[in-house]
């Protein structure tokens, strides 16, 4: 309610205001319908896919394969370059991605409205308004929903912006533009990165299929009766990297993982971020909580820049190992006891450190390694004995530039938006 009164309070005062979509709108919302989804099978011509909240991440990883004969119209699921991918559906409504030359590469999942926007200027300042207090504010006031919430696309288009000075929203639109070309130019350069790696590793066997299963001495099985451990490809990447020069986790890092504690979470202001598994990944996190001093220990639980992180609890044929670096915007945030904590020791490089996480090869060892009954878990133990490719420090000081570079863009973004957020207010205060 505030953020509509604040809306028309600045229409009233003289402010442009136009609707998102509709007649007379800066563009169309696009709502997808809903699309059978039908997973490859190995070899078989497909086209990778992205759940909603993959798209929020520094480097999306797919979920999947898609078959495309068995899938009818996956390629008018691939969004377009400068297509707004608004969040529909779940606990945490709301949050907005921007679909770059990188995201265009998949086929993003249904449960996303798409914003199409002609004019590139309209297009980031829209971005940047949807993304402030109020503009979040705006666009969750009307969803529905009795256990999940939803919202739909004429909901979207009739979320009124208002356009301040003409020198205000192309200030605003282009440091926007900005932040998007910096995320997008570090994402396809991560991801080359990670190709020209993986070149000059031994290639990763061949499986035969797994009902033909395989035999394991039983002198071999040690204390790990799971299966995963003992698969023969594993056992001959690591192999292969060893014969390459490669080395152990423990010889070139310090890996932990700290102690539960109690949740005591506060207000923002009044304690430290901490992160999840999930928000590890995000390059905005979403639904972030703050924790209090009488938790925990702070400088036990806070992460450190150059820190190789991923969540190491979890199922381990998902998201469990998939790596981020903890950089300067970072280095005093917290996580929880769910994280691994990778700190490579002196003259180690973090960026070579996260090509290896980011490998196939390593990967597979490290999910391999993870044990319990019930959630997948990957303890330091085990994740020493994991051996990474021989190291690469021209490619890892690149990667490294590269999440420094994720980071810088997000302080601008999130000063652009408090920038517009401001000046609504002030405008607001001379009415």
């Amino acid at each position: 309610m505030l953020a509509n009164e604040r809306v028309q309070m600045l229409g009233a005062s003289g402010v442009v205001l136009r609707t998102v979509g509709g007649d007379g709108g800066l563009g169309q919302v696009g709502a997808t319908s809903r699309t059978r989804r039908v997973y490859a099978a190995q070899g078989e011509e497909s086209l990778p896919y992205l759940r909603p909240y993959d798209v929020f991440d520094y480097l999306p990883q797919p979920a999947g394969q898609l078959s495309k004969s068995g899938s009818a119209g996956l390629e008018s699921l691939m969004p377009e370059v400068g297509t707004i991918l608004q969040t529909c559906s779940g606990r945490n409504l709301g949050p907005l991605a921007y679909a770059d030359e990188y995201i265009s590469q998949f086929v993003v999942s249904d449960d996303m409205l798409r914003l199409h926007i002609a004019d590139e200027t309209d297009r980031l300042y829209v971005l940047a308004f949807l993304s402030t207090p109020t503009g979040q504010a705006l666009l969750t006031r009307s969803k529905t929903g009795n256990v999940i919430d939803h919202l739909s696309a004429d909901d979207l288009a009739s979320v009124r912006v208002p356009f301040l000075d003409a020198q205000v929203v192309n200030d605003i639109a282009e440091t926007m533009g900005g932040v998007v070309k910096t995320r997008e130019r570090s994402r396809l350069r991560l991801q080359q990165l990670v190709r020209e790696f993986v070149e000059d590793l031994p290639p990763i066997p061949s499986s035969t299929p797994l009902r033909e299963g395989w035999t394991v001495r039983a002198t071999d099985l040690r204390s790990r009766l799971d299966v995963a451990v003992h698969d023969p490809i594993v056992g001959q990447i690591r192999s292969d990297l060893l014969a390459l020069g490669g080395k152990r986790v423990q010889e070139i890092a310090e890996t932990s993982m700290p102690n539960r504690y109690k949740r005591y979470y506060v207000d923002e202001g009044h304690g430290r971020p901490i992160m999840s598994g999930r928000h590890l990944l995000q390059m905005k996190p979403v639904n972030l909580q703050y924790i209090s001093a009488r938790a925990l220990d702070f400088e036990a639980y806070e992460l450190g820049a150059g820190t190789l992180v991923f969540g190491a609890r979890g199922r381990a044929e998902e998201r469990i190992s998939l790596p981020a670096l903890i950089t300067d915007d970072r280095a005093a945030w917290l996580a929880s006891h769910n994280v691994m904590r990778v700190r490579p020791k002196a003259n180690v490089s973090p960026g070579w450190l996260y090509l290896c996480f980011s490998t196939d090869h390593v990967q597979r060892q490290v999910k391999a390694s993870a044990f319990g009954s019930v959630v997948d878990v990957v303890d330091p133990v085990n994740l020493n004995e994991v051996v990474l490719p021989p190291m690469d420090e021209d490619l890892g000081h690149e990667a490294y530039e590269c999440w420094q570079k994720f980071a810088e863009a997000s302080r601008v973004e999130a000063d652009v938006i408090d920038r517009l957020e401001n000046a609504m207010l002030s405008r607001l205060e001379t009415v």
